[in-house]
């Protein structure tokens, strides 16, 4: 169990509401709907700071704080509370258990009004969706036309997605961790292996064991098999090996050998405890129903209408929910000139990590959380302002940059690094920024700092963009990087009215005397690393360059030469260290799709 912050040790108390009534998808109406739920922290008055958290599978509506009933910490106590990243000083925070679940809403373990009797397997089956609209209805309840953010790991991304999807003006941002919009195959034949488990217990009894011996093997046989599922083999490994449990050698029987045996039984005993059988059948159905498509057309079509801002988080080790199905997402999205912000977190817990790697998904999602509430915020005073980014203001590139931009407009940034620029620019010039860049450490400090950043290679990462969707593009001391420089200034492009472009120059005196003297490659204060260790591929130069533009029929708009921080008037391929270039497409429309915010 994950040891409580000493700050969020605050005492809740489960409430809960009930509704006269719910349609769901299968075409029946429950009556009095119970639903359970927690809150932490206080809504403000406008009600603008309200944000939904979303359980998933075998979680519940105690998320944070400690109960007043059990004396046990919140399953996401690390993340919620006062100074946390769902910060309980600035958000009002809300967390339900789902329809189907056991612990508090209503489910085949509830009573039935028409019998008085549990319902059992006359339960109706549910959807994702007939889950986030009632959790829609206790939104209303409490008084909130719109959240702040939705936000969940696993089937709790799931609904994250249905939220921004069903109820778009009701959502400013969405935050889908290690999830999916739709099962794979591999996915389903999981849930459905502890399906069968459960039903093949005796004990289970067609699902009337109510007042009889509960499936307590079936459902301990799935519980173990979903484990070993949310673990990685390499956190496996380090936690277990092939260490025997209380013995120096086998026993040669069937009993417990081996410590990961003891625990995965261990698991199972614990979950019978506190889950009902029914409700695993139930609520894995509804994961293995979703599909964000369905109805929809396709991914990109259900996201069409969504007004959410997006932060989507995914895990290297999570086998379960791959980050391929979140790039899914986020191509989808990015089709869509929707604004998400995308991670990959490295990590070896598998999928458990969204419940573990607290310190990593805390600052993305503190900086996440807070540029969505300056966008918001009637109460400007209030909003935290935006890290300094002092080594911004003393480069003279990024300054020559900034003077090329106009007020307000769209601008991507390939390359953007840890998102100094665009942070300064949006600071300075009141930009709407984007921001893509490879190394996942900087993506999440670009995150952090409020810069919606998405984490992939720029040489394959602009195919999602529509034509036309940026005012500017810029790729800043990159462009000598790329293995494909053409396709991506090709790229930039099409995607931008303009681009504008920053690269050292290789025909700078300094390389040139380097070379001539030397014979061998050239190591400047310009290029400082030997051939072998050089990120660079492309030594070009500005005359390399201005002949490009010719070539390709592009027209230069502006040119600034830099030489220690200071601009260079005449011979400038000799004399500047670094050129700046805005350029366009001779033949760049002038109409514009600007993404959505």
């Amino acid at each position: 169990m994950a040891t409580l912050p000493t700050q969020a040790a605050f005492i809740v108390k489960t409430q809960t509401v009930t509704f006269p009534a719910l349609t769901l998808d299968c075409g029946v109406t429950l009556m009095n709907v119970d639903v359970a739920y927690e809150t932490y922290g206080s809504l403000n008055a406008e009600r603008t700071n309200a944000i939904l958290i979303l359980h998933a599978f075998s979680g519940d509506a105690h998320a944070a704080g400690i109960s007043s009933d059990t004396g046990q910490p919140g399953w996401w106590a690390e993340m919620i509370g006062p100074g946390l990243a769902f910060d309980t000083d600035r958000y009002f925070v809300i967390c339900s258990n789902v329809l189907g679940g056991c612990r508090g809403t209503t489910g085949p373990s509830s009573i039935d009004p028409a019998t008085g009797e549990p319902y059992a397997m006359r339960f109706p089956v549910i959807t994702i969706g007939d889950m986030v609209r009632l959790q829609k209805m206790l939104v209303d309840h409490l008084g909130i036309d719109r959240l702040l953010a939705v936000a969940g790991g696993s089937m709790g991304g799931m609904q994250a997605l249905e939220w921004a999807v069903a109820f778009p003006d009701s959502v400013a941002s969405a935050i889908p961790i290690a999830a999916t919009a739709r099962h794979s195959a591999q996915q389903i034949a999981f849930n459905e292996v502890g399906r069968q488990a459960i039903m093949a217990d005796p004990d289970w009894n067609e699902g009337n064991y109510y007042h009889l011996k509960p499936p307590a093997r079936g459902l301990a046989v799935a519980r173990m098999v979903g484990h070993i599922t949310f673990m990685s083999d390499a956190s496996m490994r380090e936690k277990f090996g092939r260490r025997l449990r209380d013995k120096d050698a086998f026993g040669f029987d069937f009993s417990v050998d081996f410590e990961v045996e003891s625990y995965l039984r261990y698991r199972g005993s614990q979950f019978v405890n506190r889950f009902d059988a029914n409700s695993y059948l139930y609520i894995t159905k509804a994961m293995d129903y979703f599909d964000l498509s369905t109805g929809r057309g396709t991914i990109a079509r259900a996201l069409e209408k969504a007004r959410a801002r997006f932060l989507v988080l995914s895990f290297t080790s999570d086998w379960l929910y791959p980050t391929y199905q979140s790039l899914e997402t986020v191509a989808a999205l990015r089709s869509q000139n929707i604004n998400v912000a995308f991670c990959e977190l490295a990590s070896s817990y598998g999928h458990d990590a969204f419940l573990v790697e607290t310190k990593e998904e805390s600052e993305i999602i503190t900086g996440f959380l807070e540029s969505v509430q300056r966008e918001i915020s009637t109460d400007r005073v209030a909003s935290k302002p935006r890290p300094a980014v002092e080594e911004v203001s003393s480069r003279l590139d990024y300054a020559m940059i900034g003077e090329m931009i106009e007020p307000g407009a769209h601008v991507l940034d390939l390359g953007c690094g840890e998102g100094e620029l665009l942070a300064w620019l949006s600071e300075h010039k009141g930009i709407h920024a984007r921001g893509v860049e490879i190394e996942g450490e900087k993506v999440r400090r670009a995150i952090a700092r409020g810069v919606p950043a998405f984490q992939g290679d720029i040489e394959h990462g602009l195919a999602d963009f529509q034509d036309a969707t940026f005012d500017y593009v810029i790729l800043s001391q990159t462009l000598q990087e790329m293995r494909y420089p053409l396709r991506v200034l090709r790229e930039m492009l099409r995607v931008g009215r303009h681009a504008i472009v920053a690269f050292p120059n290789f025909g700078h005196w300094s390389v040139r005397l380097s070379h001539l003297f030397s014979g061998r490659a050239p190591q400047t204060t310009l290029f400082p690393y030997n051939w072998y260790e050089s990120p660079n591929l492309n030594f070009l130069t500005i005359d390399d360059f201005v002949s490009l533009c010719r070539q390709q029929g592009w027209e230069i708009e502006r040119q600034i030469f830099l030489e220690h921080n200071r601009k260079v008037g005449f011979l400038g391929n000799l004399r500047a260290q670094v050129a700046v270039f805005s350029i366009r497409s001779q033949n760049a429309s002038s109409e514009r799709i600007h993404p959505k915010q």
